[in-house]
């Protein structure tokens, strides 16, 4: 990975916790935030607004917490637009520290990451999808967004005072950062995570495993576009609506299932209690998981991740229709 760099990725985000994987130059850190502490994304969203309309100014100070243990998170912004982030994971009770981390990335750079995945979230769970997911009903922090995206934009027009006058401005702003997510040209990833449904493989797909580079066809996520808290990127889709494709390199597999009482079976994914369960291997079918006498399982497909990826619109002429 490139240095003086900053990508933020929120991977998973149910039940009071969410799990995000930040790339800072070439550390990579990984935490489970709870409830108990600040949400990952919303902190990092008021931090921008906060540096924006107050630079160079006073440190600012965020604390995730994981139940037992912590992170804590200092963000200084310097007179070079560079922003300092101290990063401390520890236990609860601050005596022991398990890893810190002390970098610095443009400040653009930052900002830019959490914007666009702060709108990856929004298309993802929608305003009343978070405030669901998230623990005690917390509202997604739309208007600190928009405030985050308005003070942008006047900077780029050289504005001292700006600011959106009614709702019609503030849905064309969300419209176009949403529009964004569209890839519509040769777009390389580090990483993307697209769910396989299991009728598709069982039909006419072939079996994968973790380390196997894979080719697909893909669409953008439209009926899942999170996996019971998990965030997708694409669906695998090969019977003639493809719009994408996709190359990359499996490094996690995700079996998703459900089981139910005997004739009280649910048929419909998003209502379904789920069971994920990690794999090495994905043939369609997953034999060892089916029904008995008092139990009826639905698998419904895997989620996959994929790294080095590169995706590329089709052509109507170029899906594949099998």
């Amino acid at each position: 990975m490139n240095n003086n760099c900053f990508q933020f990725r929120v991977q998973n985000l149910s039940y009071g916790w969410c799990r995000v994987k930040m790339l800072i130059n070439d550390k990579e850190v990984k935490f489970n935030a709870s409830y108990l502490g600040s949400n990952p994304l919303a902190s990092f969203i008021e931090a921008c607004a906060e540096f924006l309309v107050n630079q160079y100014d006073d440190d600012y100070y965020i604390t995730w917490q994981a139940e037992p243990g912590m992170l804590k998170i200092k963000l200084h912004l310097d007179k070079q637009n560079l922003l300092h982030l101290d990063l401390t994971e520890m236990d609860e009770d601050e005596k022991n520290i398990y890893e810190d981390w002390h970098e610095a990335v443009p400040f653009t750079s930052f900002v830019s990451s959490i914007v666009s995945e702060a709108f990856r979230v929004l298309n993802a769970f929608g305003l009343y999808g978070y405030y669901c997911s998230w623990s005690d009903h917390v509202d997604f922090p739309l208007a600190c967004l928009l405030r985050t995206t308005d003070i942008i934009k006047a900077h780029e027009r050289g504005d001292c005072d700006s600011y959106f006058t009614d709702i019609s401005k503030e849905l064309d702003c969300i419209h176009e950062h949403l529009s964004k997510l569209e890839i519509t040209e040769e777009t390389m990833m580090n990483n993307c995570v697209i769910y396989y449904e299991s009728w598709q493989i069982q039909c006419c797909g072939d079996p994968f495993s973790v380390g196997d580079k894979v080719e697909w066809t893909c669409i953008m996520p439209t009926g899942y576009k999170n996996a019971h808290g998990i965030l997708l990127d694409f669906e695998e889709e090969h019977h003639g609506f493809a719009t994408h494709s996709i190359v990359g390199t499996v490094t996690k597999i995700i079996a998703e299932r459900s089981e139910f009482p005997k004739g009280k079976r649910e048929v419909w994914y998003h209502k379904a209690q789920t069971i994920q369960e990690e794999i090495s291997r994905a043939d369609g079918w997953e034999s060892d998981k089916k029904g008995d006498d008092t139990t009826e399982r639905t698998f419904w497909g895997y989620i996959v991740e994929l790294k080095d990826v590169v995706v590329k619109p089709l052509a109507k002429s170029d899906d594949n229709t099998d």
